[in-house]
């Protein structure tokens, strides 16, 4: 059987495509469930500090210049 997610479960996110969402907002997909409930809180309070929304295993950001701040905060 293919696991179709294999090659995302090597990455702590995934960043969607720019044609899934609407203006200049950017998804992440977190991926890795064991990284991220380890350090949930503080994935919080980053987001929350930076104008960004965590909602399940997404994070949503109004522009590219936050997503570049999570991917060198979170990479």
């Amino acid at each position: 059987m293919t696991d179709i997610m294999q090659d995302w479960k090597k990455n702590r996110f995934i960043i969607a495509p720019p044609d899934l969402v609407e203006g200049n907002e950017r998804i992440v997909v977190l991926t890795d469930y064991n990284f991220w409930s380890d350090c949930i809180g503080e994935l919080i309070n980053w987001c929350e500090n930076h104008n960004a929304t965590t909602q399940g295993m997404t994070v949503t950001f109004g522009d590219e210049a936050t997503l570049t701040l999570f991917v060198l905060r979170w990479s």
